[in-house]
């Protein structure tokens, strides 16, 4: 057996192992949304069972984002660099509307994360202008339109 071989059966088999793991801390989450509503009611002050409730939903969307990645990788045995960019674009997110609930942001920190936001967004934009399936696609229209 070569090596290449051994390395992508181990690293399916440690994929096939994280999933689960993930699927079962998203029904945690899940379930620690549900028991979270009953502190919103028990609060005197609803701004912090809200800003609770706010910060683990958005944390979810970011568990999810990364699920996506995994189950990618599984599905075509690659990494695309567009599900992690969305996932940093989801945190980054995230941040911002913790900040903004929370009444926390200086300008400054407002400024870094809306540049690193427009980054990752023009590089998301790149990643999907020369994705490999893109550019497959059409080198063989090129192939197709030589031949006739």
């Amino acid at each position: 057996m070569s090596p290449m071989i051994l390395f992508r059966k181990t690293v399916d088999i440690i994929i096939k192992l994280i999933i689960p793991f993930v699927i079962l801390a998203l029904m945690i989450g899940v379930a620690r949304l549900v028991l979270d509503l009953g502190d919103v009611f028990a609060s005197r002050s609803i701004d912090q069972a809200f800003d609770m409730i706010v910060t683990n939903t958005l944390s979810m969307f970011v568990v999810v984002e990364l699920l996506k990645s995994l189950i990618g990788y599984f599905e075509i045995q690659r990494l695309r660099i567009t599900f992690i960019i969305d996932a940093a674009i989801v945190f980054i997110l995230r941040e911002i509307m913790i900040g903004l609930y929370g009444h926390s942001l200086s300008a400054l920190y407002v400024g870094s994360l809306s540049l690193l936001l427009l980054t990752m967004g023009a590089l998301r934009t790149m990643a999907v202008m020369y994705s490999p399936d893109r550019l497959k696609e059409y080198s063989c229209d090129d192939k197709q339109n030589r031949a006739v």
